[in-house]
């Protein structure tokens, strides 16, 4: 632990990109670490999907800064009996529920140690705990380099829980209509090709080497396979959407 402030603190959830989730999370962290530089990391993904999330979560986070604080919220079981736990992994901190959304995170690391945190504050709405519970848990991070207590070390494996990696399906769906998967492309060779909706299609490393409206796989920039149709939508083309199945062909 280190008495440093953190360079950044960043949001992943599945907020989306409307409403006032993610602007009163900001205003929490503004208020109680003002000095801190923070950021909306990602806040599409799929809404309840924890599974989905850990994959994301993972991949987002790779470039940000060492010693960077990431409240993650993909919560569906807000306000019920699941745990709020802060993981340190690697050089990063994470914050938010202890329900798998840190499964890759934990299963992937080199190093990691994790809290279950039993600190509350004063006030704690049923439904809103990524404001008022890991937002206040992410800016005392940030500030003081510790979980806030009282918390107490946890086993991280447990926190790996039944999140499958890697999941053989779409996870995102992106704004052009590609397919992001919960695949490493480090798990894949170029001769292997991608099944997905009873068609098999194969790699390209960029929408270059492609004719227009053609299908490909390829890895995008986050280290993920990605199934793409250049210059149209793969979710279209493909009829798919998050949960589709995909499988390895080789």
């Amino acid at each position: 632990m280190s008495d440093r402030s953190a360079p950044l603190l960043a949001l992943f959830s599945d907020f989306g990109v409307g409403g006032p989730y993610v602007g009163q999370v900001m205003a929490a962290w503004a208020s109680a670490a003002p000095a801190i530089p923070r950021i909306e990391l990602f806040s599409g993904a799929p809404a309840f999907d924890v599974e989905a999330g850990a994959h994301l979560l993972f991949a987002y986070s790779r470039t940000l800064s060492e010693g960077s604080v990431v409240e993650a919220v993909v919560d569906p079981g807000v306000g019920g009996p699941r745990a709020a736990v802060v993981v340190r992994a690697d050089g990063l901190w994470f914050c938010g529920p202890d329900n798998g959304l840190f499964g890759v995170i934990v299963g992937r690391a080199q190093s990691c140690a994790a809290w279950r945190v039993e600190w509350r504050p004063e006030v704690l709405s049923q439904t809103f705990h990524g404001r008022d519970l890991f937002a206040p848990v992410a800016a005392h991070i940030a500030v003081h380099g510790s979980p806030p207590q009282p918390s107490a070390a946890t086993d991280p494996q447990r926190l790996i829980g039944e999140i499958a990696d890697p999941a053989v399906r779409v996870i995102l769906v992106d704004g052009f209509g590609n397919l992001v998967t919960g695949i490493p492309a480090s798990a894949v060779e170029h001769r292997d090709r991608i099944g997905i909706a009873g068609e098999r299609v194969g790699f390209a490393p960029r929408f270059g080497e492609c004719v227009p409206g053609s299908a490909f796989w390829y890895e995008n920039a986050n280290g993920l396979i990605e199934v793409a149709v250049n210059r149209g939508s793969a979710a279209e083309h493909f009829g798919a959407c998050v949960g589709t199945p995909v499988c390895i062909v080789t």
